[in-house]
């Protein structure tokens, strides 16, 4: 058992668990340090994104020292404590440093394994540890061996790590087994690895620093070790100003708005766009980084939303899909809903804080008009049968199964897209386009009781929401109740979520199944969805559904604050219980508990 405490400004709560709880921290340019209490992951350690995302230390930690009593959450800094010690674990914003410090010395072990995050390759790589100065610098050198590789001792990379602390080390240069029972739970291989005892130190405090250069890591150790308590006190002002709270918010449920904040602004990457989610979903996810959009727009971060709204709005397709990711040659069937939607809502906030011209010229605006008119186009063009949109197999959000066809969400964003682009344009072209569609999506969709998943399958899915999310208009208030009633029926776990297909079905599993994807979308309840759910039933009839409401945002604070990342929120929990499971801090989750807290507390 665990006590965790968050402790933000004067505000202070905590409890105790008994779940596997972790503590994740990032530099907000890609790198990450994440520490399990129990169960150990390949994904734990310290990592730094260069082009791709390295990791170089396995762990650290006081020898013998045992599991956590206490975990702090400062925000700018989370602490750990037992006994009468306690250790402090802080990444300067910007930097490729980590600062540990603990409240005496201590006999420190640093464990290392360098590598691409994906690379599980166990041959050909070397360390060589030595000392400069007031330093201790590790190289690493990765070159292929034909156990594994088509060629052998061809060098690939070489990372740098400086260590600069006072106090005494000595080389340990042993090569152990670990075995991670995290990943063997998720059924992700591999299960264990080899990795590189290096060092141990006396000290209560080091930097670590990482660079592909050795001077550039020395010169950041340098410095980040002689400015550690102004870097600190930076931080500490940045969260400060970033986490201001809200006098009608509850006590739990500010912190937990305040952690959401945190963890979507610490998957921000040098300003330039959303990792998915950490320690593994470290790329810029079209679907993804839009619908955590707006988010960003509810806190006032209107240039990063902006920014990123204009590179997917750039990236559209010639058959007028975007890519899953920049650059990918796999395409997503909504993201371009996303993206419009999104665009519709900076313009409409913009517009009633009246700054719509300060951050908008009449040449964006048009440009915005174009692409999303142009996507249409091709959509029109390539994908369109009699009125209703069609998509290919695994381009929906649901992307372990098939589901090709024709989609609820798919057309709901569609005609989503033709009402934006009529009150854009006034072109009555798109009003036709959206009242043809929505007439077909009400004829062949609805049969007065449920909406369908797709065109002749009523197979029940928590879908109806994005649909009721994207494009209210389609049912009337009484027809969506009548929808809602019998989807929640059919989906509603008593702890507080949706499950991602109707419980009755037989490709319904309760339990997670991690890697093995069997639950992934056939029974898993995702946090993203159970937020946007909460949304819909408020907007929708907030007396008539306040259970739901109640339970969902009960459930969704309960796992940011007391499980999983503490202070993150998960992908997903079995539909069974509420866990914490998943990516353990994923971006879209945050922005929809963001949202949904704007959304009750206006």
């Amino acid at each position: 058992m665990v006590k965790i405490v968050h402790l933000l400004n004067n505000h202070k709560i905590e409890s105790k668990s008994t779940k596997d709880t972790r503590l994740l921290i990032t530099n907000r340019k890609g790198g990450y340090f994440c520490l399990a209490n129990m169960g150990k992951s390949r994904y734990d350690g310290l990592f730094f994104f260069d082009e791709k995302v390295y990791k170089v230390i396995e762990s650290l930690n006081i020898v013998g020292s045992a599991k956590a009593g206490k975990i702090i959450n400062k925000f700018y800094e989370i602490k750990r404590e037992w006994d009468n010690t306690a250790e402090t674990f802080f990444m300067p914003n910007n930097y490729d440093s980590l600062v540990y410090e603990t409240t005496q010395p201590s006999n420190i072990e640093i464990v290392l394994d360098a590598k691409e995050s994906y690379d599980h390759r166990q041959w050909g790589r070397f360390y060589t540890i030595c000392q400069e100065d007031d330093k201790i610098i590790v190289k690493f050198v990765k070159k292929t061996d034909s156990r594994e590789d088509s060629s052998d001792g061809s060098e690939e990379y070489s990372l740098f790590l400086v260590l600069k602390f006072e106090g005494m080390f000595k080389k340990a240069e042993e090569w152990e087994k670990r075995n991670y029972e995290f990943d063997k739970k998720r059924n992700s291989m591999p299960y264990e690895r080899y990795v590189f005892s290096a060092l141990n130190l006396k000290t209560e405090r080091v930097v670590l620093s990482f660079s592909k250069n050795k001077e550039r890591a020395k010169k950041e150790a340098d410095y980040v070790f002689r400015n550690i308590e102004n870097l600190r006190e930076k931080q500490k002002e940045y969260y400060d100003s970033l986490l201001k709270s809200r006098k009608n918010i509850k006590n739990e449920v500010m912190m937990a708005y305040s952690c959401t904040i945190n963890s979507l602004d610490s998957l921000t990457v040098d300003n330039k766009g959303i990792f998915a989610g950490l320690p593994w979903f470290f790329q810029f996810w079209t679907r993804d980084e839009a619908i955590s959009l707006k988010a960003l727009m509810l806190q006032g971060n209107f240039s990063l939303a902006k920014n990123i709204l204009f590179r997917h709005l750039k990236s559209v397709l010639h058959d007028g899909k975007l890519p899953t990711k920049l650059d990918s040659l796999l395409r997503s069937a909504d993201s371009a809903g996303w993206v419009s939607k999104r665009a519709e809502d900076l313009i409409y906030i913009l517009k009633n804080k009246k700054i719509l011209e300060k951050q908008f010229t009449r040449n964006e605006i048009e440009e915005i008009e174009e692409r999303i008119g142009h996507s249409l186009d091709f959509m029109i063009k390539y994908h369109t049968r009699d009125n209703l949109v069609l998509n290919n197999a695994k381009e929906t959000w649901m992307d372990s199964l098939q589901r090709d066809g024709f989609r609820i969400e798919i057309q709901a964003m569609q005609l989503s897209m033709y009402k934006l682009m009529h009150e854009l344009t006034n072109n009555r072209i798109y009003r036709e386009l959206e009242d043809n569609l929505k007439k077909e999506v009400r004829d062949k969709f609805w049969n007065k009781k449920c909406l369908a998943d797709g065109l002749d399958d009523f197979t029940i899915r928590p879908n109806v929401f994005i649909a009721y999310y994207m494009y209210p208009e389609l049912l009337t208030n009484k027809e969506w109740i009548t929808c809602f009633d019998n989807a929640l029926k059919s989906l509603w776990n008593d702890w507080g979520g949706v499950s991602t297909i109707d419980k009755n079905n037989p490709l319904f599993r309760p339990e997670h199944t991690g890697e093995i994807n069997e639950s992934y979308h056939n029974g898993d309840s995702w946090f993203w969805i159970n937020n946007l759910a909460a949304i819909t039933l408020y907007r929708l009839d907030k007396k008539r559904y306040k259970k739901y409401i109640d339970k969902i945002l009960q459930a969704s604070t309960k796992e940011i604050l007391w499980q999983g990342a503490i202070g993150h929120h998960a992908e997903l929990s079995s539909s069974k219980e509420l866990r914490s499971e998943g990516c353990l801090a994923q971006a879209w989750s945050a922005a929809m508990y963001i949202e949904l807290i704007n959304e009750i507390y206006k």
